[in-house]
């Protein structure tokens, strides 16, 4: 099945995410606040993973290729023995648990996504989060045409028609120090928060409780699943591409409004290296928001570049 699946399709194949989001869900709450063996990715120690994601995705993973054995995967917890070769048009983009510092220290804001992309387009997405209600979590799941919801429930988008000094944003931590925006937007960028795990951002924007999230580095499995959450939630869908300028001292970020997250899918030529390595900067937020705030988003100057510029002025005036 290389077309686009149609609706009926869609819908078994969403009821299946849901499914599996929620298995492993309960997979990571059963774990939440008990012991877990912890390895790091990296040699700072700054990237950790435990036993609580590896047996998350084990139970995806194997799910996954139990009902749909013609479908790639592409796992956060993956090795990489076979990323050279093409990616099939319908990949499972897994993110076991996104948030492992939080889940570690005992912070309930974690999710489990999981999302599927069909040449590079997220078509269904399930992300499983922490909740207040009886079951203690909640799948917050769309297809596409299907509209979004929280455990088939209706969910939307803020319905703003410009961004609003008093409602919330997400952004990474560092945001402030490295961006600013443009005379339009200042005084009403928003009131920021940081919650450790973009994919539960993904859910915020989705149900309005943000009006918009931006996220500067993410990686698909970050993102997969709750990008085709929020889309179907009625937000649009930022994609930037990073410029250097002259002499790396000029970055900017060219934005183009998609429903593709891989806009660049080469059928039979996209690699699930390609895939791997992708990371770029989203903003999800209703239309009207997230053209405003791409408008208007750009870098700081540089340290240097504003002392030469003061210097500058000063002798000028």
């Amino acid at each position: 099945m290389s077309n686009p699946p149609d609706d009926s399709q869609l819908a078994e194949i969403e009821a299946f995410a849901v499914d599996l989001a929620r298995g492993a869900g309960e997979t990571l709450a059963a774990r939440f606040g008990g012991d877990l063996r912890i390895a790091f990715k990296d040699d700072r120690e700054r990237d950790p993973v435990t036993d609580a994601d590896t047996e998350a995705q084990d139970y995806l993973t194997r799910r996954i290729r139990e009902r749909c054995p013609e479908h790639g995967i592409l796992g956060e917890e993956d090795d990489e023995d076979g990323d050279a070769e093409s990616a099939p048009d319908f990949l499972w983009i897994l993110d076991p648990l996104d948030g492992t510092k939080n889940f570690l220290h005992g912070i309930p804001v974690y999710a489990c996504s999981v999302g599927l992309l069909h040449r590079g387009e997220p078509v269904v997405g399930a992300v499983y989060t922490p909740w207040p209600g009886a079951g203690g979590g909640a799948v917050h799941h769309a297809r596409r045409g299907g509209g979004a919801h929280t455990d088939g429930a209706p969910i939307q988008a803020a319905n703003l028609d410009a961004p609003q000094s008093g409602q919330l944003m997400t952004a990474p931590g560092m945001f402030d120090r490295i961006y600013e925006f443009g005379k339009p937007m200042r005084g009403a960028a928003g009131d920021p928060r940081v919650t450790g795990s973009i994919a539960y951002e993904l859910v915020l924007a989705a149900r309005g409780a943000t009006q918009y999230m931006y996220t500067s580095t993410p990686r698909l499995w970050d993102v997969a699943g709750g990008v085709a959450l929020a889309l179907e939630a009625g937000a649009a869908l930022m994609v930037g591409e990073r410029r250097g300028g002259f002499a790396g001292m000029f970055p900017s970020i060219k934005w183009r409004e998609t429903r593709a997250l891989v806009g660049e899918w080469t059928p039979g030529e996209t690699t699930l290296r390609d895939l791997r390595r992708w990371a770029k900067p989203l903003i999800l937020a209703p239309p009207p928001v997230a053209r405003a705030v791409s408008a208007n988003l750009r870098f700081k100057p540089s340290l240097g570049l504003r002392l030469r510029l003061r210097r500058l002025r000063r002798r000028r005036g």
